[in-house]
C-alpha cells in the first residue's frame, strides 16, 4: 500500500464537463458503494451499474483523480439554490426553517461524498470538499448543508462544518449526522485551522452570517470542537464530559497507557446521542463498531423487537457487521444520553499501519470480549435446551397431583 505522501502527490480535482464524465462518476459510486462496500442504496441501477438520484441532474459533479484523470479516487456533488428548485423543498424539513429567511439562493447542499477504500487515508476527500466550498462560495452560498456517517464527523469538523440539529436514522444510509458550513464564518474556520482558510481569505466574509448562526444555534455554534483541541485539552474535556477517566471500565482499552489510549480514541470519532435515539437498525449494512463511553443502550431483535440485551459503559455493539460485513442483526436504541466511540474499518486499518502495537493490543482485547460473549451465549443455549431430570421415587411422592415425569405423562 502506498504511503500518504505518494498517494497525495498525484491527485487532481476536476468538475465534470459533460454527460460522459458524469456517468463515469455514477459508475464510480456504484463500484464503491455496491460492489466494494456491499450497500444497496436507492436509485442504484444494477443492470447499467450506475448510482445516481434526482438531485444529480441539476448538481455540479466534482471528482478527484490520480495521474491526470486515469483513476477516480473520490467524488462529490453540489446543489445550489440558483440551479436547483429542490432546495426550497429541503428547507421545509425539520431544523431547516430558520435558514429560509436568507432565501434559497443563499443555500447549497453538498453530498454523495464517495471515497475509494484504498484512498481513505489520502487527502482525496479534503480535496473534493475544498472544491465544493470554492464552488459554493462562487455561487453565492452562505450555508452549505451536508450529512455524514459518524466516522466521517472529524473530517467535516476539520473543514469547518458544524451540527445544527439532532442526528437521525436514514432508512438507506443508516445513522446520519446533519451538518452545516457557515461559509462566511472566517472566525470559525480559523478556530479549527480549516484547510479552507486560504480560499476564504480571498473572499468577502461579513461577520453578520456567523453572528446570526451563533444567536440562532448557540448549542451547536459554541460547542467545543474536539478536532481543534490539543491532546491534553481533549483528554481533560472528555474526562469532564464522562465524569471519569476515558479509559476507566473500557475493556477494549485494557492495557493501554495514557498516550496509547489517547492516540486510539483520537483516531476514532466521539459521538453524543440523545435518549431514545436509534443508532443501529437491523438489515442495514454496517462498517462501524461502537464502544459505549457513557450511558446505556438496549438491543432489540426479532419480529416483535423484543429487548434481548441491555448494554452499558464499556460494552461494544455493531461488531459482527463490522467484522464480517454482513447486515446488522438487531436494532440498538439509547435508553439515556450516551457518548460513543465510533470505529470504522478504515480507521482501524490506519491505526494498524501507523500504530501497530496499539492496534495489536486493541484487537487482542476485542478477541477476548468476543470470546467471553460467545462463552456466555453457549452457556445460555445449554441452559435453554437442557432436558429436565426425572425425579427419583422420593421426589415423585412430593409432586403435585396429576403431575408426573415427562416419560410417564400421556
Amino acid at each position: 500500500m502506498q504511503d500518504g505522501a505518494s498517494q497525495n502527490s498525484g491527485l487532481q480535482v476536476f468538475v465534470a464537463r459533460d454527460e460522459e464524465e458524469r456517468r463515469r462518476i455514477y459508475r464510480f459510486r456504484y463500484r464503491v458503494k455496491v460492489e466494494q462496500l456491499g450497500a444497496d442504496p436507492p436509485y442504484a441501477d444494477h443492470r447499467a451499474k450506475l448510482l445516481c438520484d434526482p438531485l444529480d441532474a441539476p448538481a455540479r459533479q466534482i471528482y478527484v483523480a490520480q495521474s491526470k484523470g486515469h483513476e477516480l479516487v473520490a467524488a462529490a456533488r453540489l446543489n445550489t439554490g440558483l440551479a436547483d428548485n429542490n432546495l426550497s423543498e429541503i428547507t421545509r424539513l425539520e431544523g431547516f426553517g430558520s435558514f429560509r429567511e436568507f432565501g434559497v439562493d443563499s443555500l447549497s447542499l453538498s453530498g454523495q461524498l464517495v471515497i475509494a477504500p484504498k484512498w481513505t487515508s489520502s487527502k482525496a476527500a479534503s480535496l473534493a470538499l475544498s472544491a465544493i466550498y470554492k464552488l459554493a462560495r462562487q455561487g453565492g452560498s452562505r450555508f452549505d448543508f451536508s450529512q455524514c456517517s459518524p466516522a466521517l464527523v472529524p473530517l467535516y469538523q476539520r473543514l469547518g462544518y458544524r451540527r445544527f440539529r439532532e442526528n437521525f436514522m436514514d432508512d438507506a444510509l443508516g445513522y446520519q449526522v446533519p451538518l452545516v458550513m457557515v461559509t462566511e464564518d472566517y472566525q470559525h474556520l480559523a478556530r479549527v485551522n480549516s484547510p479552507l482558510i486560504n480560499i476564504a481569505r480571498s473572499m468577502n466574509n461579513p461577520p453578520e452570517t456567523g453572528n446570526w448562526f451563533a444567536r440562532g444555534f448557540p448549542e451547536y455554534a459554541l460547542a467545543p470542537v474536539e478536532v481543534a483541541m490539543e491532546d491534553d485539552e481533549f483528554w481533560h474535556f472528555l474526562a469532564r464530559k464522562l465524569n471519569q477517566l476515558p479509559t476507566a471500565g473500557i475493556p477494549l482499552l485494557e492495557g493501554l497507557n495514557y498516550t496509547e489510549a489517547l492516540s486510539f480514541i483520537r483516531a476514532g470519532s466521539v459521538l453524543h446521542c440523545r435518549k431514545n435515539t436509534p443508532i443501529v437498525k437491523a438489515g442495514q449494512m454496517g462498517r462501524e463498531m461502537f464502544v459505549i463511553l457513557s450511558g446505556d443502550v438496549k438491543v432489540l431483535a426479532g419480529p416483535d423487537k423484543a429487548e434481548v440485551a441491555h448494554l452499558k459503559r464499556g460494552d461494544i455493539f455493531g461488531e459482527l457487521a463490522y467484522l464480517s460485513e454482513v447486515p446488522r442483526t438487531a436494532d440498538v436504541v439509547t435508553t439515556d444520553d450516551v457518548e460513543l466511540l465510533v470505529l470504522s474499518q478504515e480507521i482501524v486499518r490506519r491505526i494498524m499501519e501507523k500504530m501497530p502495537a496499539i492496534a495489536a493490543r486493541v484487537l487482542f482485547n476485542l478477541s477476548l470480549i468476543l470470546c467471553a460473549r460467545l462463552g456466555q451465549s453457549t452457556r445460555d443455549l445449554v441452559t435453554a435446551t437442557s432436558l429436565p431430570v426425572a425425579p427419583d421415587e422420593d421426589e415423585r411422592a412430593t409432586l403435585p397431583d396429576g403431575i408426573a415425569s415427562g416419560a410417564s405423562q400421556r
